[in-house]
């Protein structure tokens, strides 16, 4: 989810304040990386005092709080903030939101090589498509499910109405390429949270099941997926941003 650090509506308190009632055990907070000015992204210094924020939340409510931030690819396919950054989230989301007018073989390869960097957790709406606005850029999805498969990758399934990305027809390709999926509402704001609807009738319609989803796991199973989440304690059910 995202907060008023980067394109969100609400507080951080506001975001945790209306999961902790909706009974979710687990949130993570993904604002938006540097490189985005236009989602009005995080530089290094504000992430940091989000974090210190994201610790004294931790005191006061039941929930964990995941610090974690969507993080850009970049054109070369690297990551938007430094490795020392990125070893301290949660979770690190990775996701495409400029320079779509490239080739097929530039774009794949400008996320293939993001699905190397081992402190990618999760590739986020990953065809990159706003349903009425946009079409999905021009990517291999084979070579994408291959190497998110083979650096043990989680496929996003985007619970917003003008997403619904990854599409019910890729859902289904990248299950059989033994992928594991994550269902996040992509929060902007409190409303958002209510979202999470839509992303499950988009995995039911890809045939997924529970177990392919791993934000249904207990975080004694979804340790093993992130393996940053190691120092973390409980069950996990977290939403992105």
């Amino acid at each position: 989810m995202h907060t008023k650090y980067s394109e969100g509506a609400e507080s951080l308190e506001t975001m945790i304040k209306k999961a902790e009632a909706m009974e979710y055990e687990y949130i993570a907070i993904t604002d938006h990386s540097r490189s985005q000015k236009i989602a009005n992204g995080m530089e290094i210094e504000t992430m940091k005092a989000q974090w210190k924020e994201i610790e004294e939340m931790s005191k006061r409510f039941r929930m964990k709080i995941l610090r974690s931030s969507e993080v850009e690819i970049l054109k070369d396919g690297s990551l938007d903030y430094p490795d020392e950054i990125l070893k301290e989230l949660d979770v690190v989301v990775g996701a495409v939101h400029s320079g779509f007018a490239v080739s097929e073989r530039e774009m794949t390869g400008r996320i293939v090589t993001a699905l190397e960097n081992r402190h990618l957790d999760i590739l986020a709406h990953p065809s990159g498509r706003l349903l009425g606005k946009r079409e999905a850029y021009a990517v291999n999805f084979g070579k994408v499910f291959e190497a998110a498969a083979a650096n043990g990758k989680v496929m996003e399934i985007n619970c917003q109405p003008s997403r619904l990305d990854l599409n019910d027809e890729l859902i289904f390709r990248a299950k059989d390429y033994g992928l594991k999926f994550c269902i996040s509402t992509d929060s902007h704001a409190v409303s958002d949270l209510t979202s999470m609807r839509y992303g499950l009738g988009q995995a039911r319609r890809g045939w997924l099941e529970k177990e392919d989803v791993v934000n249904t796991y207990p975080y004694s199973k979804l340790k093993g997926v992130f393996k940053k989440t190691q120092r973390l304690t409980g069950i996990i059910n977290f939403l992105h941003a």
